[in-house]
């Protein structure tokens, strides 16, 4: 059963908890069932509080939807925490405003709606139908019970309902649509001079890397660290302890022999002769006399072709091809399975006619003996109960967790598990274990670094739940100037050799702009090289982009006049682009034009909902306070 949880729940948890709506459950998840106390609230929004525990839900779902996104790591660059909660905590007051919108207009899911949407869902259903066990094992697997998750359904069932109202209202009208047309397929005739960042001329001083250090303080700190002690419920290993005896799995495999037992599966061929009102008998009497003429040695095949009035069959001889038990009516399936290879039937009647079948071939209907199925039995069992076994070991493991929260000792010992430690690792990295986010998160949070106690039962991937303890904690402090000094000079290198390209750029763009010169005579001057890129869409993926973006900006000039305008890249170059021509490639394809036409309106579909949320959020009665502050 935890398998056939685990196999689905991986989508269920991505598309649907993650998914339903910005930052699902933020507001009502499990941990608006614990108290708030008096704690300062993150937020007020028209009266009602959004408390700090509230955010931190949101903020562990928001983070989980950018570790998918990002293939499971959090670039380091997107992972600041207060910034991650800032964005969370906005998701949250749209929502609560969103939905308090939603309820003063009366948008109601009913419980037939509901439910019927609920049943149609893959993650709840078995063998194609829906099963109430899987979803009250899928839900209980997560921390949620039915009602809570129906009462987050309903809400997000709700909040789809405005949205699709939004933007199934959205149009275009046609000087839109001509406009997005004429941009999309503009062309523009650019030139480019670039001034490069000639990092290997400059020289950095002793000084100015200290200078760096000193300014920079904050970016040279090595992040703090920890390392943890945990206990791990394996599947796996639980499995491996597990013998099942010899005649538990003499059982099951009586219990399977059927499902053990391939299909036999018959190659057939037949006549047909179909029965129209009132001609029973002489459709009777002319299979007899077809049946005895096979029986004289006429070829069957050759008979099918010329009397068959089975349409699907008749021209290649009466050809059925392989036939299972249950894919024919009852009387036609009962002869051909008592038939001998190469035997002709009797005459058989059926709601269709008159057949006579002839049997070609068996094969399959091979039964595994009990050596064969041996091993599989034998993991299925394990595994079964294996399952039922760590649904009560970890149940036990969050009760000694909880009650001995200062050590994972009474845990390891009463369960026989073994206590493990992890290398350090810092907030947004780290091996082993603890390159799971969810590990780093949990080691990270209060109570386990500042309050030192046991984390809560962490699940894993792979059937694995954890509990964490701090092992030792290192703070975080600052570099040493040595061991960053090589970075420091390359991005000081970088830094000056772009001001440099930039203050050498902009002369000579001022000069072009005021036509004093034209762009090859500066090239001529500056003995650098013209790149002629022609016309160029905004679509052209061999220009930088940078480049690009800046050339789609510029305002075109009267009677095609040289237009200049420069931008810095990434690298620290400078580059001054020319603009001479502007044209528009005209489409005439129906299908280009309706592509353009649903991308505009889907755009403009997409504006038209965010435009009301920030239109309710601006005229809601909010109160926010800074994450840094809740954090104190």
């Amino acid at each position: 059963m935890l398998q056939s949880i685990r196999d689905k729940t991986s989508g269920w948890i991505a598309y649907l908890i993650i998914g339903l709506i910005s930052v699902p459950f933020a507001l009502w998840g499990i941990n608006s069932y614990l108290g708030g106390g008096e704690e300062q609230p993150a937020a007020v929004v028209n009266g009602d509080e959004i408390t700090p525990r509230q955010l931190d839900f949101a903020y562990t779902r928001y983070r989980e939807r950018l570790s998918s996104v990002f293939g499971g790591r959090i670039p380091e660059v997107f992972n600041d925490e207060d910034t991650l909660k800032e964005q969370a905590l906005s998701q949250i007051i749209e929502e609560k405003v969103l939905l308090n919108y939603i309820k003063d207009k009366g948008f109601r899911v009913g419980d037939s709606e509901l439910f019927a949407n609920i049943q149609t869902m893959a993650v709840f259903q078995q063998d194609g139908k829906f099963n109430k066990e899987l979803y009250q094992n899928q839900l209980a697997s997560q921390g949620y019970s039915p009602a809570l998750f129906e009462q987050e359904m309903r809400r997000s069932q709700e909040m789809e309902q405005l949205s699709l109202a939004i933007k199934s209202s959205a149009f275009t009208v046609p000087v839109e649509f001509k406009q997005f047309n004429n941009l999309k397929n503009q062309q523009r005739k650019l030139r480019t001079l670039t001034f490069k960042n000639q990092t290997d001329s400059i020289e950095v001083s002793d000084q100015q890397i200290t200078d760096y250090y000193t300014e920079q303080a904050a970016r040279y700190m090595e992040p703090a660290k920890i390392k943890l002690d945990y206990i791990e419920l394996n599947l796996e290993g639980i499995k491996k302890s597990i013998e099942v005896p010899e005649e538990k799995l003499l059982e099951r495999f009586d219990q399977l022999r059927e499902h053990l037992t391939t299909p036999e599966i018959r190659q057939a061929s037949h006549i047909l002769l179909s029965v129209g009102d009132g001609d029973e008998d002489q459709v009777k009497q002319k299979i007899q006399d077809l049946k005895k003429r096979i029986d004289q040695g006429e070829d069957f095949a050759t008979l099918a072709q010329e009397f068959s009035q089975d349409p699907g069959s008749a021209a290649d001889g009466g050809d059925l091809g392989e036939v299972e038990r249950g894919t024919m009516v009852k009387p036609f399936e009962n002869a051909l399975f008592d038939l001998k290879v190469n035997e002709v039937s009797e005459p058989i009647k059926t709601q269709f006619g008159w057949h006579i079948i002839k049997l070609h071939g068996i094969s399959g209907g091979e039964t595994k003996t009990f050596e064969q199925a041996k091993v599989e039995i034998e993991r299925e069992l394990k595994t079964e109960l294996a399952e039922s076994q760590i649904y009560d070991l970890a149940e036990n493991l969050a009760s000694i967790g909880y009650e001995e929260p200062g050590s994972l000792l009474p845990a390891a010992e009463q369960l026989g598990l073994k206590i493990q430690t992890t290398d350090w690792f810092t907030r947004s990295k780290g091996e082993g274990i603890a390159a799971e986010e969810k590990i780093r998160q949990a080691g990270f949070s209060d109570e386990v670094l500042n309050s030192n106690l046991n984390s809560e039962t962490i699940e894993l991937t792979n059937n694995r739940i954890v509990i964490v303890h701090l092992n030792d904690h290192q703070k975080s402090e600052k570099q040493s100037l040595e061991s960053v000094k090589d970075s420091i000079v390359q991005t000081l290198k970088v830094k000056m050799g772009r001001e440099q390209a930039q203050s050498e750029g902009k002369k000579i763009l001022s000069d072009l702009q005021q036509n004093k010169n034209s762009l090859d005579e500066v090239a001529a001057k500056s003995s650098l090289s013209i790149v002629d890129l022609g016309f160029v869409k905004r679509t052209n993926t061999a220009v930088d982009r940078d480049v690009l973006n800046a050339a789609f900006t510029i305002q075109k000039a009267a009677e095609n006049q040289p237009v200049y305008q420069a931008v810095s890249e990434a690298n620290g170059d400078y580059t001054i682009i020319e603009l001479t021509e502007v044209k528009v490639e005209q489409e005439n394809a129906d299908d280009a034009k309706a592509d353009a036409l649903k991308t505009l309106n889907g755009a403009s579909a997409n504006y038209e909902y965010q435009a009301v949320i920030k239109s309710l959020t601006e005229q809601a009665d909010i109160t926010r306070f800074s994450v840094k502050e809740l954090q104190k």
